[in-house]
Parts: C-alpha cells; structure tokens; sequence
C-alpha cells in the first residue's frame, strides 16, 4: 500500500488539475488495484474541485479518443535525421490532442520542380540531396540543384554537409536542424539542433549560428544574434511538428494560429476572446482545441461544416 501511494499521482505539489491528469493517464492503463482505487476516493472526497477537475480531464480524455476513430488512422511522422530536443511537459487538457501531421503536398509553379508553392497547411518534406525542407504554411521556396531559396514565408531545413539554403541577403550552409523565415525586410533563422554556418552574399565571411542561438538580420543593419530558451525553442519548432504551442496565449490569438491552417474555421464571442490558454495543440485538429476550451472554459459550442463557433 505504500508503494502505491508513492506512485499516486496526486501528489501534495500537484494541481487539481495535474492530479486529473495523473489519474486520468493511469486509468486509461487498465483497471485500478483497490489501493488505488481507495487514494483516488480519498482525493476526490478531499475538495470539490478535484471532482470538476477530474470530470473535465476525463472529457477532454475522451472526446480526443472520438475525433481520432473519427478521423481514422494517424498520417505517419516524419523521419528526422537529426534529434529532436522534448517539448517542455505540459498539462495533460492541451497535450492530451494527437500530435500527427496533416501533410499538403507543396504545388510546384512555373519551371518543373523550381518554385514551391503551400496554402493553408504545412508541406511534406522535399528531399534534396543533402537533407530535407518543409515548407510552412503559405510559404514559397525555390528549389535548385545546387542549392534552395526561401522566397517566402518560413520552413525547416534538416541538412547534412552540403546543403546550402539562401534567404534574402543571407546563405545558409546547415547541419542540422534549422528553422528560417522570410519576409521583404527581414531575414531570421534559428538552430534547434546541429550547427549553421552562414554569410551575407558576396561576402567570404563565414559566422556560426549553434544549437539554441537565432540570427535576424534587416536591410543593411548589422545582424542581431541571442540565444533563446527552451521554452521559446520549443514554441518557435512546434509548427513544423504540425503543433501549436500557447503559453498564457489568448483564445482570440490561438483562433487566429488554426484559421491560418485550415479550411474549417474558428469563431469566438468578445466574452472569451481574451481569455487565456496554456498548452500544446494539433494544428490540423481545430475541433479538438474547441472541445477543449468548452471543457475548460465553460464556452457553448456549436459546430457546422465549415464553422466552429465558441461563445
């Protein structure tokens, strides 16, 4: 019975929340031993809050597990050639959604297989001789033989020695994981894992952008470097796993992240556009994110074809 209860998860730290979760998670395993059975009694007859926590875990539980029968099977996960480093732990309401990507297949424009064209949805990988590059949604990139061109936009570069990507005023030699943006007047990258190595065009000065470190560089400036958290890290690479990552973010903002991706849009009322969220969400699964501030916000939902309505 000790054992037992050193391995509960309610845990005198937790939140009611946490411990919802913990128990949420242990009893999708399999049945409870009666000493288990009697601490999950014990924690729920403690405070009136637990039972509302546990009821809202086991909701959101289980609408993720409909939509996914619903959906049928996961798209399969991408194949990195490099580590990646874990999401920060988050609790279990916003992690509880699956995280497989919906892929979109780039469409190419003009000359065969040069210019690369994304809507509303994150790329499949495009192999190159010397790694892979996803394309983010509405992004453009051009692809050579001997190296790629951002246009537009923002991707993910899994490179090995060789691969050579270019961006505005700024070539890109990766060996690792890179992720790069593009707009008319800035240029940004940031190292999740391996090394860059980068140099503004016609230049032979080389500098080295490592794991953990962003560049941006504007016009003619000089360049602006620091080194994020792993927290930012996380947030700034959840997109090409196909998540959404919100920390303390407003719904009204979170509504505008799913709208971007995707063809079924979300809609919020003024009561609860500026409440907040904290957690990690599928891109492609807005109707999951839905459920879940219904469940934890207390919102009405109503659903059509092409709306999600929260109010």
């Amino acid at each position: 019975m000790r054992r037992d209860a050193r391995v509960s998860p309610t845990l005198a730290s937790a939140t009611p929340e946490e411990a919802a979760a913990g128990w949420t998670a242990r009893l999708d395993k399999g049945p409870l031993s009666a000493s288990e059975q009697q601490a999950l009694q014990n924690w729920l007859d403690q405070d009136r809050r637990h039972k509302g926590a546990f009821l809202r875990a086991k909701a959101i539980w289980q609408a993720s597990g409909r939509l996914s029968a619903l959906h049928g099977p996961a798209a399969p996960p991408i194949a990195h050639t490099t580590p990646l480093p874990p999401l920060p732990r988050r609790r279990f309401f916003a992690a509880a959604a699956t995280t497989a990507l919906l892929l979109a297949a780039p469409k190419p424009q003009g000359k065969a297989n040069s210019l690369y064209v994304t809507a509303n949805g994150v790329s499949a990988p495009l192999h190159t001789a010397f790694g892979t590059i996803t394309l983010d949604c509405y992004s453009q990139l051009k692809m050579g033989l001997e190296s790629s061109r951002l246009v537009a936009g923002r991707c993910c570069v899994l490179g090995r020695t060789g691969m050579i990507v270019k961006a505005g005023n700024l070539i890109f030699a990766p060996q690792g994981r890179l992720l790069l943006s593009c707009s008319p007047t800035q240029v940004t990258a940031t190292s999740i894992s391996g090394s860059v190595r980068l140099r503004r065009h016609h230049s032979n000065e080389w500098w080295t952008l490592n794991a953990g470190s962003q560049i941006s560089l504007t016009g003619n400036l000089p360049p602006e470097v620091r080194s994020l958290l792993p927290e930012e890290m996380a947030t700034q690479n959840a997109w090409s796993l196909g998540l959404l990552e919100a920390r303390d973010e407003s719904i009204s903002s979170i509504v505008g992240t799913f709208n971007r991706y995707n063809q079924r849009q979300l809609h919020v009322s003024a009561d609860f556009a500026n409440r907040k969220l904290t957690g990690v969400f599928n891109l492609n699964q807005p109707e999951v994110f839905a459920m879940a501030a219904q469940t934890i916000l207390g919102a009405r939902l109503t659903q059509t074809p092409q709306t999600l309505l929260l109010y």
